[in-house]
C-alpha cells in the first residue's frame, strides 16, 4: 500500500503545472492575446503590469514578452518585452 501511494504521488509531482516562467509572443494587441508554443493565450487570463503604461511601453503584434505561468495555467502575468 505504501508503495502504491509513493508512486501516485511521485506521478503527481512530475505531472504538476507549477509556476514558470516562459517566452510567448504576442498575437493581438487589443485585447491582448498571446501564444506560448501552439496555445494562444485569450485577455482574459492574462494580467499586464500598469507599469506598462506609465513608462509607456506598448505591446504589439509579434512582440516577444517574458511571462510567469500561474500554477495550473489559470493567469498569466507580463513580466517583461524582450
Amino acid at each position: 500500500m505504501i508503495k502504491e501511494i509513493k508512486t501516485i504521488i511521485n506521478n503527481y509531482l512530475n505531472n504538476a503545472d507549477l509556476t514558470t516562467i516562459q517566452y510567448a509572443t504576442v498575437v493581438k494587441a487589443n485585447p491582448i492575446q498571446i501564444q506560448v508554443e501552439k496555445l494562444i493565450i485569450p485577455s482574459s487570463k492574462i494580467v499586464v503590469p500598469s507599469v506598462f503604461k506609465k513608462v509607456d511601453i506598448s505591446l504589439k503584434v509579434g512582440d516577444k514578452v517574458l511571462i510567469l505561468r500561474q500554477h495550473g495555467g489559470q493567469l498569466f502575468f507580463v513580466l517583461d518585452k524582450v
